[in-house]
């Protein structure tokens, strides 16, 4: 199961809290305090969120055609020029999801403040695979406007998706800011993130918020909203910063730590395979060529020619002699002869000797009686392409010796 390490850097970046959860957004570790450089190996073998203060990055929304995420990133910085008082060319742009509406979710941040991020978690060690404006990490409930008290900070997401982040501002203040902005007198549905420092800090505002809200549900977090933020954004990915020129080359050496061991023996075992099948590889070729040397010794002796296809063809001439004199295919057929013999043979007998000449085959048979020599002939008759007859059957030493004559049917 993956598991997380969400990093949560303090507005200068001076110092940072963390946790472990797991891939469900589950904390398995209590918050931590400190400096970046205290994680230290909290990090092996975990994905690294870093979330950047919501005041340093934007967090809107824009619409987008369906084009390639390759194109939307060329186009987004034009599409948002006129949003943005500094030069685009120092602004870095990342996409995010395409939202319920149609449109297209969009973090924005200055290139140098990415840049100064990215080198401090570098200098310790720490290299995030996603870097996510805290902003994002408010959970999404449907019919609720979504408030998180953290310090002097309020935080909020709008049920259009729509967040913003707010210093040194009362929780009426921040209500009459949302109300011009969208020019809506209804009533909202209040859902309230904070601590107690921060509850007892707004607590003598709630009777007016009761008076100027619909409901207000009030949730504490003991530890401050980190876990809050991380598990959301786990299950919901927001606008990753890393991406365009900065996306995360794939730590390779990391990711294949865990299985050294397991490919180490993988590629002894290829290794052992390799060598084990090229030495019987060369085994084989030796006797292949040993064969090949026996069988052209042989010709030469017996045919005075050390050519394989000079020695096929006259082992073939003298296999069936009849055709390769009148081209006919008359007369018996050696190898089919001794097919339909073999064929025939059983347990209780056995060829002692064979001759083939003028067409004509003569056995030598050592059976086990004159009925099994018999089952033999009978057997070789029945094909109706030789005339079988016994010549002979001699008892010895309780078996019978007999002769066997093959001739080609008429």
């Amino acid at each position: 199961m993956s598991e997380y390490l969400v990093v949560r850097l303090s507005i200068d970046s001076s110092s940072a809290t963390w946790m472990v959860l797991d891939s469900i957004g589950q904390p398995i570790s209590q918050m931590t305090t400190g400096s970046l450089s205290d994680i230290g190996m909290q990090a092996e073998n975990r994905r690294v969120i870093l979330l950047a203060s919501g005041l340093n990055v934007v967090s809107t929304q824009t619409v987008l055609p369906a084009k390639s995420r390759v194109r939307l990133l060329q186009m987004l910085p034009y599409s948002l020029e006129d949003m943005v008082a500094d030069d685009i060319d120092d602004l870095h742009f990342a996409l995010g999801p395409r939202i319920d509406s149609g449109e297209v979710a969009v973090a924005i941040v200055a290139r140098d403040t990415l840049d100064g991020w990215i080198k401090q978690c570098a200098d310790v060690g720490l290299f995030p695979q996603f870097i996510y404006s805290e902003t994002e990490g408010l959970p999404d409930i449907p019919g609720r406007l979504i408030l998180v008290i953290d310090g002097n900070q309020t935080y909020g997401r709008t049920e259009e998706c729509k967040y913003f982040v707010l210093e040194d501002f009362s929780l009426l203040e921040v209500l009459d800011l949302l109300k011009e902005s969208s020019g809506d007198d209804t009533n909202n549905h209040l859902l309230l993130y904070t601590d107690e420092e921060g509850y007892g800090r707004y607590e003598s505002e709630l009777p007016e918020l009761q008076a100027r809200t619909s409901s207000i549900d009030v949730e504490l977090l003991s530890d401050g909203p980190l876990s809050k933020f991380a598990s959301t954004l786990i299950n919901h990915p927001g606008s990753n910063l890393l991406q365009g020129r900065y996306a995360p080359i794939s730590n390779w050496s990391g990711l294949i730590k865990p299985w050294r061991l397991a490919v180490s023996l993988l590629l002894g075992l290829g290794l052992l395979m390799f060598i084990t099948q090229s030495a019987r590889f060369i085994s084989l070729n030796n006797q292949d060529q040993s064969l090949l040397q026996s069988l052209e010794t042989g010709c030469q002796r017996s045919f005075q020619s050390a050519e394989l296809s000079t020695c096929r063809m006259k082992v073939q001439r003298r296999l069936f002699p009849s055709s390769t004199v009148t081209g006919s295919v008359s007369g018996l057929d050696f190898l089919a002869t001794l097919a339909i013999v073999a064929d025939a043979a059983n347990e209780d007998s056995r060829i002692e000797a064979l001759t083939f000449r003028n067409d004509v085959m003569d056995l030598r048979i050592d059976a086990s009686s004159v009925v099994s020599l018999d089952e033999l002939a009978r057997a070789v008759d029945s094909n109706d392409i030789y005339e079988v007859n016994i010549q002979s059957a001699n008892p010895a030493d309780d078996r019978v010796e007999g002769r066997l004559r093959i001739v080609g049917g008429s």
